[in-house]
């Protein structure tokens, strides 16, 4: 934060275009003057709290567009799978007094109505694997854990964070000393709604595991176009094994890192600015490893040859994705289709 101060100040250095400059320089050559800061500016340019707000704000963004993504994917590998719909039936989701579980499951009864690849299913086994049956139910909890996020980070950006506050008239002031500059809401929401996302990350990876196996699904081994001599998916599913693992390593609450510095002044510290960075990071491998699902389950709709009709929302998706990632048949490196995928989940809406 002090680093970014001092360009706004015309001071520090810059990186613009690539090249590497002053902080005065940088701002002449975007048609702008430097701040000239007064009483407490400064101070407000090196509080860590804005930054994590910032940070929270982005984070925030991005998870309500990933979740919507996430009901979508997991409704077309569910269909896929032939699964019990059953386990959405709203009676036994009453059952379970949690907002989440009953939002996300209104939900996959929406993506999944008047599917004929369900009804053919219904009654083929007494209950389906955790990673689809839990669903609403590890899906909501992260769902709920999102929407606490955002509780905070709005109450933080109506908030005073600074240290000390100042009030009262030019003629009676008054000064508070306190600790709103800490922001601990932040690193703990950030932590906890990091241990959601790789566990939504980590049964969307599940479920990936499953689509490339012939036995759970009657198509080619690794969902293959050739198989024998095509490898299909195979090493995708390794990929978002890994980012899954990178994640749950990630997953370790900054929070909890304590420390003490300023002579023992701050000695209490939060850590909110590492917990939000981490979150972003594991956004970020949570987006590869839904892609990858994304990637697994058009795919196993292209190499189905029986006929039975998809879902109205589910067959509509589908046509919207296959505009940007066309069935793989030809064993090409998979990079390039896993980045298509990461850019549609990042940029469009599922609905």
């Amino acid at each position: 934060m002090a680093h970014i101060g001092l360009v706004c100040i015309g001071e520090g250095t810059a990186v613009l275009k690539g090249e590497r400059m002053t902080g005065a320089e940088a701002l002449r050559r975007l048609d702008l003057a430097p701040l000239v800061l007064e009483g407490k500016e400064g101070l407000s340019l090196v509080n860590g709290t804005a930054c994590v707000s910032g940070m929270g704000s982005i984070a925030l963004s991005r998870l309500s567009n990933l979740m919507e993504w996430v009901t979508a994917i997991s409704a077309m590998t569910f269909e896929n799978l032939g699964g019990q719909q059953a386990v959405f039936d709203p009676r036994s989701l009453a059952l379970r007094k949690s907002g989440g579980l009953q939002e996300v499951g209104k939900g996959m009864n929406r993506w999944l109505a008047s599917s004929d690849m369900l009804r053919k299913a219904q009654g083929a086994r007494t209950q389906d694997g955790l990673s689809l049956r839990t669903i609403p139910q590890l899906h909501g909890a992260g769902q709920e854990i999102v929407d606490e996020l955002a509780t905070v980070v709005n109450e933080e950006l109506a908030s005073v964070t600074d240290n000390p506050a100042l009030g009262g008239t030019p003629d009676a002031s008054e000064v508070f000393s306190q600790a709103h500059p800490l922001a601990i809401r932040m690193a703990l929401k950030s932590d906890s709604c990091a241990m959601g996302v790789v566990t939504i990350a980590s049964m969307s990876e599940s479920r990936v595991c499953r689509l490339l196996d012939p036995e759970e699904t009657n198509l080619p081994a690794f969902l293959a176009a050739d198989p024998g001599a095509d490898s299909g998916l195979m090493i995708a599913q390794y990929t978002a094994r890994g980012l899954v693992a990178e994640s749950r390593r990630l997953a370790m609450p900054a929070s909890l890192d304590g420390g003490s510095t300023s002579g023992r002044q701050e000695d209490f510290l939060a850590h909110a600015t590492p917990a939000v960075m981490k979150l972003l990071h594991i956004i970020d491998n949570a987006e590869y490893a839904l892609a990858i699902e994304l990637v697994a389950t058009t795919q196993a709709y292209g190499l189905r040859q029986d006929g039975t009709a998809r879902g109205p929302k589910t067959d509509e998706l589908l046509s919207k994705v296959r505009a940007r990632l066309p069935l793989y048949r030809d064993d090409r490196p998979l990079s390039d289709t896993i980045e298509a995928a990461v850019d549609l989940l990042r940029n469009t809406s599922p609905r």
